[in-house]
């Protein structure tokens, strides 16, 4: 699978944030809307619909924003953050030449 290009991935990240902020705005008013009633908790299903629909969003988004770019960054920071320093370089050495 190619990458889609910069300008494509940068409105679907932009995409997911509004998505997001729909998301937030929408169930805290209907979450409002509800306690302002004192009906028994309808907010509910609206809440875990939108949840999922945002969740879906949320891995397509992932899905085509990730890059080689991204996972070197991500190895980068894993091994930064790494508590065993002496293990991972072990495994370093023992690997083929040249693969990470």
């Amino acid at each position: 699978m190619t990458a889609p290009p910069a300008a494509w991935r940068d409105r679907l990240v932009q995409g997911f944030r509004w998505h997001a902020w729909g998301f937030v705005a929408l169930n805290l008013g209907l979450t409002a809307i509800n306690i302002a009633t004192g009906r028994p908790w309808w907010a509910l299903w609206p809440l875990l619909a939108t949840g999922v629909a945002l969740g879906v969003h949320y891995m397509a988004a992932k899905a085509f924003t990730v890059d080689e770019r991204w996972v070197e960054d991500r190895i980068r920071e894993l091994n930064l953050k790494s508590y065993d320093r002496s293990h991972i370089e072990s495994i370093r050495e023992r690997g083929p030449p040249g693969d990470r």
